[in-house]
C-alpha cells in the first residue's frame, strides 16, 4: 500500500481549487513521481479515475483508465492516462444523467448529469499535449476528475436527490447491479 490516504468529504483540502503545474515543472522527477504515485494508487483502490486532491496534493494532475468493466462487459477500455492541467469543452449538448461514487465520499452513490461527449485536452508528464474526444463513460470520468481539481464533488451536482443513496441500499433495491465476485 502507499503511504497515502484517500481523504474524505469533509476535509478542506477536496474544496480547494487546485494549483497549476508550471511550465518548469514538466519532465522532472517530482511530476512522474506523482504521476506513478496516482497510477499506483488508483489500480490498488480497482478504481476508474483519481484526482491528486484526494490525496491531499493541491496539484492539476488526474489519472484514469480502465481495461475492462467489472459490470458492463460491452463498455469499450478506457486508456489508462495521466494529465496534467487538464480541460475540456463539451462536443455534443447531449446530457446523460448516471450513478457514480467516488474514493472520496464512501459508500454513497448518486445520478450526476455530464455531458455524453467531450473533447479534452492536457499534458502527460514530460510536457507533450494531449487531446482526445471521447463519450459515454470515459467522458464522465474525466468529466469528474476535473470537478475534482476545482473542488467539486459529485454530490454537488446531483439535480435529484432522491438518487442519492448508499451502494448497499441501492443494490439491493435493484438501481445498481452487482459487481462480480473476483
Amino acid at each position: 500500500m502507499s503511504n497515502y490516504d484517500i481523504l474524505q468529504i469533509g476535509n478542506p483540502i477536496l474544496r480547494k481549487i487546485s494549483t497549476p503545474i508550471q511550465t518548469h515543472e514538466f519532465g522532472t522527477e517530482e511530476l512522474k513521481k506523482l504521476s506513478d504515485l496516482l497510477f499506483k494508487i488508483l489500480i490498488e483502490h480497482k478504481g476508474v479515475g483519481l484526482a491528486s486532491p484526494q490525496i491531499g496534493i493541491n496539484k492539476r494532475a488526474i489519472v484514469f483508465g480502465m481495461k475492462q468493466h467489472p459490470i458492463h462487459k460491452h463498455l469499450p477500455s478506457i486508456p489508462y492516462t495521466v494529465l496534467f492541467n487538464p480541460s475540456y469543452t463539451p462536443i455534443s449538448d447531449t446530457i446523460i444523467e448516471n450513478y457514480e461514487g467516488c474514493f472520496s465520499v464512501g459508500e454513497l452513490r448518486g445520478k450526476v448529469p455530464r455531458f455524453k461527449s467531450i473533447c479534452y485536452r492536457g499534458y502527460d508528464f514530460e510536457g507533450n499535449f494531449v487531446e482526445r474526444e471521447v463519450s459515454d463513460l470515459h467522458a464522465r470520468v474525466v468529466q469528474h476528475e476535473y470537478d475534482h481539481l476545482e473542488g467539486i464533488l459529485f454530490i454537488d451536482k446531483i439535480q435529484n436527490f432522491a438518487s442519492l443513496g448508499f451502494k448497499d441500499e441501492l443494490l439491493k433495491s435493484g438501481e445498481l447491479l452487482q459487481r462480480p465476485k473476483e
